[in-house]
């Protein structure tokens, strides 16, 4: 989930995709963690946001004569005067730092383009996009992709990309696919964006000090294991240490629940949606209501973070660094938490590979995949495209592969990966066994449109589920109503 914080000198909470607060500032693969307002609870409409944000990309030209070398030390293009606007929570306008660049840094190498960094506040951006006046560059999600791209509202970079001296597309890891999009799906045609730092996002973190004494087997960092052995640790768990209130974090607090039941699905052969997204196949479809019934057990047995077994830091870091919850289904960005925090949670956590779901094939991709696109509306397209450049393939992007908040976009820079800790080299062990399984691409809702972390199926799972968990509803009247809430959320989307 995205997409929680880093600033190099330190880290707190999570925030989410479009309602940070000053504090809550990260440049991880984009785990978000509290629910944001949906677009449909603004004052502006979904319609009015679509409308007043529709066009379409034009072809721009674009040329780099300089080499690798020269690149980095001077701006490829003379540019007149101008001014890029980018919403956006990885950029500082103070001191910066290896997580947090500063603009002054590209001012400084460019002195004909000045950044205006907004924060990211979901009401301004519905406001820009209604008056057709977006940000040049802004800060998104994987499921977010489709919605914009679809309507024309993002620019296709392909002859930027082509040219680029420090961004190669033979150079990009499989995550950077989710910012193609082209007749329905996503993973081919135009490139309209990519990943600022993703990570494998099904891998398991555990506290391993939590287990001691139990007898409980551990499995290793390259082990297969699947949802079933997940199941039995928790029990078994809780039953050896019943004073543990939280066991696992179930897909960020359930705000990726249908992302992570996709990803189960996928690896089956099967798909919570039809070809044509024109509704959720949920009640009627045997192999969803398996899985979403696999993690509502969770929930039943209060092991995880949901409604009824609440957590008061919103997210599951900080108790995962403090020892209170044992387990969290994040990928290798939380790494930079642990490494950050230092202390007993450094020599007491492991990270290991995805579980297996019901005999599947092994899946571990990335379902935030947090990362910039640029406006089709843009004025300036060179101009912005030097400011994307610069962050995604240049200091800042090496700078941030060193640290552990992510996996680098791009397969050169993985030799910055960190491995001063045993736990850096027990993440790094793990994630390249991963990368094999990580190439799946997902294939999002386009007309689940919105700007919220959760999509319209995660809200209405978080709205229902503490009364299922307490019995006031079946589990099948809980999926029925994700479903009719769910089909509605689509209905609407289709009409803009």
């Amino acid at each position: 989930m995205g997409e929680h914080i880093r600033q190099a000198s330190g880290s707190k909470t999570g925030s989410p995709l479009f309602l940070a607060s000053p504090e809550r500032v990260r440049v991880g693969d984009g785990k978000d963690v509290k629910m944001s307002r949906p677009i449909e609870d603004g004052r502006i409409t979904r319609r009015d946001l679509l409308k007043g944000a529709a066009g379409v990309a034009g072809s721009v030209a674009v040329g780099s004569l300089a080499g690798p070398d020269l690149a980095r030390a001077i701006p490829r293009r003379r540019l007149a005067p101008t001014k890029v606007v980018v919403m956006t929570q990885e950029l500082t306008a103070g001191a910066g730092n290896a997580g947090t660049p500063s603009i002054k840094d590209f001012e400084d190498t460019h002195p004909n383009i000045s950044i205006e960094l907004l924060d990211v506040d979901a009401a301004k951006f519905q406001a820009m996009m209604a008056a057709g006046q977006p940000p040049d560059i802004w800060r998104t999600q994987a499921p977010l992709i489709p919605q914009w791209a679809k309507r024309g509202q993002l620019l296709n970079l392909d002859k930027y990309f082509n040219s680029s001296d420090l961004l190669h597309p033979a150079n990009l890891t499989a995550a950077n696919n989710y910012y193609r999009y082209k007749n329905g799906k996503i993973g081919v045609g135009p490139r309209y964006g990519m990943v600022k730092d993703w990570s494998p996002d099904e891998t398991v973190w555990i506290r391993t000090d939590l287990f001691k004494g139990t007898g409980i087997h551990i499995p290793g960092p390259t082990d297969k294991w699947t949802y079933d052995d997940l199941w039995e640790i928790a029990l078994k768990l809780k039953r050896k240490n019943k004073s543990l209130r939280w066991i696992l974090d179930v897909a960020n607090g359930y705000a990726w629940i249908d992302r992570h039941v996709m990803v189960q699905l996928a690896s089956i052969g099967k798909s919570l949606y039809p070809k044509d997204f024109s509704r959720i196949n949920l009640t009627n479809n045997p192999a969803a209501m398996d899985a979403f019934r696999y993690s509502f057990r969770y929930s039943q047995h209060k092991f995880d973070l949901g409604p009824e077994n609440p957590n008061p830091d919103g997210w599951s870091g900080p108790g995962f660094v403090s020892g209170k919850i044992a387990m969290t289904q994040y990928g290798y960005w939380f790494l930079g938490m642990v490494s950050d925090s230092g202390g007993a949670v450094v020599n007491n956590s492991r990270l290991l590979a995805a579980p297996r779901w019901k005999g599947g094939k092994h899946l571990d991709p990335t379902i935030t995949a947090t990362g910039w696109v640029i406006s089709a509306r843009t004025k300036n397209p060179d101009a912005t495209w030097e400011v994307f450049e610069w962050y995604m393939g240049g200091k800042p992007a090496r700078d941030r592969a060193g640290i552990g908040w992510g996996v680098p976009a791009q397969r050169s820079l993985f030799d910055r990966l960190p491995t001063k800790t045993a736990v850096q080299r027990n993440a790094k062990k793990t994630l390249l066994h991963e990368l094999p399984a990580s190439k799946a691409v997902l294939q999002y809702n386009p007309f689940l449109v919105g700007l919220a972390d959760n999509t319209a199926v995660a809200t209405a799972y978080q709205k229902y589920l503490a009364d299922a968990a307490k019995g006031k509803i079946s589990f099948k009247s809980f999926m029925q109503k994700v479903e009719s809430d769910t089909n509605r959320a689509i209905k609407v989307g289709k009409q803009g």
